[in-house]
């Protein structure tokens, strides 16, 4: 890790700025990028168990469909509808796009 100094003052006493620079590239996307829905499906799935689960968009053989993913096993989805219901399976196949509505 490289560090150099500024010439800036900081806001607070008499220190000085440093600017860190890491040499680590990361294989993250930029915020501008849209994932696909079996990418988004995959990091949805890889919340802890217990982190609140997003609301999300469906749209599943032409259908819109709201609820919160509850697991994903190989290539079958668990959605949880209306929010207290049943746990309804759909197919990895007829997935077509995952929006997150509310985190």
């Amino acid at each position: 890790m490289d560090v150099k100094k500024v010439d800036l003052p900081c806001a607070v006493g008499n220190r000085s700025v440093y600017d860190m620079k890491c040499h680590k590239q990361f294989n993250e996307k930029n915020n501008s990028t849209s994932y696909s829905a079996e990418e988004l499906v995959e990091l949805l799935s890889r919340l802890p168990a217990f982190a609140p689960k997003p609301v999300c968009k469906f749209i599943i053989n032409g259908h819109t469909l709201f609820g919160k993913l509850e697991l994903k096993k190989e290539s079958s989805l668990y959605i949880r509808h209306k929010f207290g219901k049943k746990v309804v399976q759909y197919r990895m196949e007829q997935l077509q796009s995952v929006d997150i509505l509310k985190y």
